[in-house]
């Protein structure tokens, strides 16, 4: 019987999992992710799918894929992590790498969001409908597929993290994100110390201040998801990441945002396309095994 080993990356976690071959999770792990050695980062990788193979008695030899999920600018057809900018690697051989440790394994590396969007994708069953995944977490970025496609563009396609404000020079990540977002918080209660959790708690209790700095974002959001709409007409937006699986509160206030803007009768209706992710934070462990299945 084959196995699939997949990883999700993060600047705060390194995420994996063992598949069956069928796409049944068997075992799953999660570390921190180291920040300064890139050596270390790789070796904690291996580790892990190590435990995770002795875990479930599994033979490495048995491990028929692997696919790892990073963050940033990766060389997907040379598997090379180019730039990833809270992870330790520059320029960084993982497929090579990867091959010297599991030579009988199909490797398959590429961006942590390319990523969780096929995990969305082929849930839903799609095949020849287009969707936008967009995470909100440390940072926001998005991705396309088309008929069963990535949109690539010239390789960067999907950082709306760039996108410039209105009336503003700031970028939207800067503005949104949620690192972006407990800045604010802390600034505004003069609490240095305050979480982002605990910036959401006093929001859902009313609290006028943190009221104006969420509802803020979400008009900002909703914008950018208006204007997604509006030029790709996707059949499907899911609103994933860190911020939005925790609050999904969030998506609700983005959808009910978004609603106002489609007043031309051929836009009404389109805000029901905008859907909350269906594996949450294991759409990158997903959708890495299913690249391997495909």
């Amino acid at each position: 019987m084959g196995y699939i080993l997949a990883a999700d990356i993060g600047g705060t976690k390194l995420a994996t999992a063992l598949f069956s071959k069928n796409g049944t999770v068997l075992q799953t792990l999660e570390i921190v992710s180291e920040k300064i050695d890139g050596e270390i980062l790789f070796g904690s990788l291996i580790e892990s799918f190590k435990s995770l193979c002795m875990g479930a008695s599994v033979n490495s030899d048995d491990i028929n894929g692997i696919a790892v999920g990073i963050p940033g600018i990766v060389d997907v057809e040379k598997g090379i992590a180019i730039f990833q900018n809270n992870l330790p690697w520059r320029d960084f051989p993982l497929t090579g790498r990867l091959v010297d440790a599991f030579p009988k394994s199909q490797i398959v590396v590429d961006n942590d969001v390319y990523m969780a969007a096929w995990g969305e994708y082929t849930t839903r069953g799609f095949s020849q409908e287009s969707l936008v995944y967009l995470t909100l977490s440390t940072g926001i970025s998005c991705c396309s597929i088309y008929k069963g496609q990535f949109l690539r563009g010239a390789g960067m396609a999907g950082e709306i993290g760039f996108c410039l404000m209105e009336a503003s020079e700031a970028s939207l990540e800067s503005f949104v994100s949620g690192p972006a977002l407990e800045s604010r918080g802390r600034k505004e209660c003069s609490n240095p110390e305050l979480t982002l959790k605990e910036m959401m708690t006093f929001y859902y209790k009313g609290n006028e201040r943190i009221g104006a700095i969420v509802n803020e974002a979400i008009i900002a959001l909703a914008k950018e998801v208006y204007h997604i709409l509006v030029y790709s007409d996707p059949h499907c937006i899911v609103l994933g990441g860190g911020v939005f699986n925790h609050h999904p509160e969030l998506i609700e206030a983005v959808r009910k945002e978004v609603k106002l803007y489609l007043h031309h009768p051929l836009l009404q209706g389109k805000e029901k396309r905008i859907e909350a992710s269906i594996y949450k934070g294991e759409s990158g462990l997903h959708g890495a095994a299913s690249r391997v299945c495909e």
